[in-house]
Parts: C-alpha cells; structure tokens; sequence
C-alpha cells in the first residue's frame, strides 16, 4: 500500500524544484508561517498519512489543502515547544484553532531526530497526531473533526489532498530526512499475529487478534513460505532431543554454549552476561537480505537483545521452542528505551516485520534458566529496495552503533556438534530433566 517506500534507498525529491512558498493573504512581510507544498497529495482526498522525519528546535506547522496554495480549505497541525494545535487556516488568529494541548508527549522534541505524522480521517471525522511509527498506539493527540460546519463556517475536510510543511517567517524549513506517505489513516493496529488465511476466523477479525499472510509485503510472504510449515523444527525423529540438548549445552561450564555465550558479553558494548545469545545461520548471504536470510536464534533463560532495528527489511520471525517476548519502540533513539507495547509468542507462532511497522524491538527470553527459547529468524529486503542497508543498527547507551549480521556455527555443523556433546554426555549426567526443559537445579 506504500507509495514511497520507507527505505534507506535516495528518496524522491520532497520539494518541487523552485517550488513557491506561501504566504497567507494579508500577512505582513517577515511575519507568518510560509508554507512549501510538497509533491506529495493524497491519492484519494479526505484520507491518508503522512510522516516527516527531521530534528528541529524551531516550531513547525503541515499543512493540508484543498488546493495547491492557501485559497482553498485548510487543516494545520502546529507543534510548538509548549503547546501543539489544530488550526482551520494557516493564519495567527487564536479563534481560529480547533483543538489543542499542552501535553509534554504531543509538543516538540527537541534534539531528537524523529517521526512526526499525521493522519486525516474524515470517515471517522479525526485528525490524529503521532510520533515515530504509523500506529494507534503512538497517537500523541486527536482532533475531532466537525464535518461540515464549525464555527458557523462551512469547511469541507473531504476536499483536503495536498501536503505543505511550514516554519515562522524568516526559519528555514528542517532538514528532512525520510518522509513516508500512506494512503489510508491510521485506525487499527496491524496485529502482530501472522497466521495463514484458513486459521482465520471471523471471530478473529472481529477482536483484531491476527495478521494473515497475504496482507503482508511480497517479501513476508515469500519468507512465510519457507518456514511456516509442521516440519520446521528442532526435535526431529533422527535427533528427538536436540532442544534438550541445546539447554544442557547452554548451562553447562565447558560445552560449546556456554563457552560461546560467555566469550559474547561484551558483543553490545559493556559486559552483560545476560544481553547474549547464538546466531545460527544456514547458509550464506544472497544479497538480498542483512546477513544470512535464515537464522537460528538460541535465547537462553533470562538473556535478550539490545534495543535494534532491521534495515528496513522484511522478517518473519518463528517459534520453535519456548517463548519469546517482543518488546516494540515507536523507533530507535537513546532517548526513548521504554517499549510503547509487547507481545509473547510461543512454539509453533509467528510473527513479523515490515518497513512501516515493528521494525524497532527488544526480544527477551523471560523464563528462567534452564529454560531456552529457540527462534527462525529471516530476512528479506523488499522488492522494491534499490538500496540496502547490511546492518542491524542498535543502542548502546546514548549512541546508536552498527552490529554486522554474524554467524557463531553454520546450523549443519552446529547440529552435528551438539548432538556429538549431548552423546558424551549421556554417560555423565541424567539427560531426563533437560528433556523436560524444566529449570536446572542451582
């Protein structure tokens, strides 16, 4: 549904070249809010969401018209420092503002770089103001919109197409640098359940509860192809125990995970024992995706990742033993490490990302040792991507870094060694209660 899409790749030229700036009528010169219309509208009119991402200091206005210019209907969202509103004109009048707050999450942040978007709704008769990505549960403010007359004035909201971004006479416009526009308002959230079509029930359209797979982008599905079906698995009738296995190795001085864990705390900057866990890839990057394209992830009890995002690529992301918990970021900034939402998956559940949604998350396995949690990641950058990004990019404290996709054991080989090292260990220890997967006795 994306018209431009959000991605790494040069994006489209936001501002027509030796575009006019626009000045409302009767303002005088040096004062007012000038507006530069972008070439963006909205291809149907009344309806639609855009986002710009930049940070300023300076207060801000977008700008909704009817028409290409300030004669025809307006709706303006203006983000100041202390206070953000709506206005029905680009103009300074205070009877002229529709809606507004003071609250601290709706003004501007500054120093930050981040997504601000708006969504015009005129089906629903609301303008909705949000930061970072495009969903309900990051709305900052909304302004109910009163269809058809307010304040004795006839304003016609459905009529309301083209995108301008506006800054005080005399302060240059921020420097944007991603801009996203969406065609549709943002009204539901897209569930972060991924099931096929015929597990969906109309019960489960009602509630909300699940995406399905065809609603996705083409590289989702083409993932959720690979990987969806009964038989990918750990426990397999020629190695029946290799998750038992994989939790005795995990927490047994010596063998090869924990050795292996214990050499990767410092992996994400300041030693934690806990923000550590196994890469398992099969096979080799084919270029189109960060990294290898399938990853076996091992999360052992209590350990998670840093706070990350994906490049902007597709993923689909698998259960195949335990649980793990989605912890979800409205996007990555050293200031924001607070998830706005989360979600626990268990064996056999899948999950996803896109570009536009739940790109930025913390995974965390919650259980207690003992307890692994073994995931299939994949990746895939969308078709539609002329630039790709080869990294994860995460925080570490106030800076924002780069981790390289790595690899700890190609799969085969990693199989191969742990099934040799459960073996050995049959002789040793009672294998029985790692079969179980129940916490190891201290």
């Amino acid at each position: 549904m994306t018209l431009t899409p959000k991605t790494r790749a040069p994006l489209q030229v936001l501002f027509p070249a030796n575009g006019t700036v626009h000045t409302p009528a009767n303002t005088a010169p040096g004062t007012g809010w000038p507006v530069t219309f972008t070439d963006y509208k909205f291809p149907v009119s009344g309806q639609g969401t855009i986002s710009f991402t930049f940070k300023t200091d300076k207060p801000f206005r977008i700008v909704l018209a009817s028409e290409k210019d300030l004669d025809g209907t307006q709706l303006v969202l203006e983000v100041n420092l202390d206070k953000t509103t709506v206005r029905k004109n680009n103009g300074t009048d205070p009877a002229d503002v529709i809606a507004g707050t003071t609250e601290e999450k709706a003004r501007l942040d500054v120093g930050c770089e981040i997504p601000y978007w708006v969504s015009l709704d005129y089906l629903n008769a609301r303008l909705r103001f949000g930061k970072g990505e495009m969903l309900p549960q990051l709305v900052v403010f909304e302004a109910p919109l009163n269809v058809g007359t307010d304040k004795g004035a006839a304003f016609n909201y459905k009529t309301l197409r083209y995108i301008g971004l506006a800054t005080m006479a005399d302060t240059p416009l921020p420097t944007v640098v991603d801009h996203l526009l969406w065609p549709m308002p943002v009204v539901l959230t897209p569930p972060p359940v991924l099931v096929p079509s015929d597990r969906l029930t109309l019960e489960m359209i009602a509630r909300n509860e699940a995406t399905v797979v065809t609603s996705l982008p083409d590289a989702c599905q083409v993932l959720y192809g690979t990987v969806a079906g009964p038989d990918i698995k750990l426990d397999t009738p020629d190695f029946r125990d290799f998750s038992a296995a994989i939790n005795y190795s995990i927490i047994t001085p010596g063998c090869m995970c924990y050795e292996k864990l214990k050499k990767k705390a410092t992996e994400f900057g300041k030693p934690d024992p806990l923000a550590t866990y196994l890469r398992i890839t099969m096979g080799p990057n084919q270029g189109d995706s960060p990294g290898s394209p399938f990853v076996l992830e091992i999360w052992p009890g209590q350990h998670y990742s840093p706070i990350h995002d994906h490049g902007e690529a597709c993923a689909v992301i698998k259960v195949l033993h335990g649980d793990i918990w989605v912890e979800l970021f409205p996007e990555l900034n050293p200031k924001i490490t607070k998830y706005f939402t989360e979600a626990v998956f268990h064996a056999g559940e899948v999950t996803y990302l896109t570009p536009e949604y739940y790109q930025v998350h913390k995974l965390v396995n919650r259980n207690q040792p003992g307890n692994m949690t073994a995931t299939i990641q994949c990746y895939r950058y969308p078709n539609d991507s002329t630039k790709h990004w080869e990294y994860f990019d995460y925080l570490d404290g106030n800076d924002i870094k780069k981790f390289v996709p790595d690899s700890d054991w190609e799969y085969l080989d990693f199989r191969d060694k742990i099934r040799a090292e459960w073996a050995k260990a049959g002789n040793l220890v009672d294998t029985n209660r790692f079969t179980k997967n129940f916490p190891v006795e201290e």
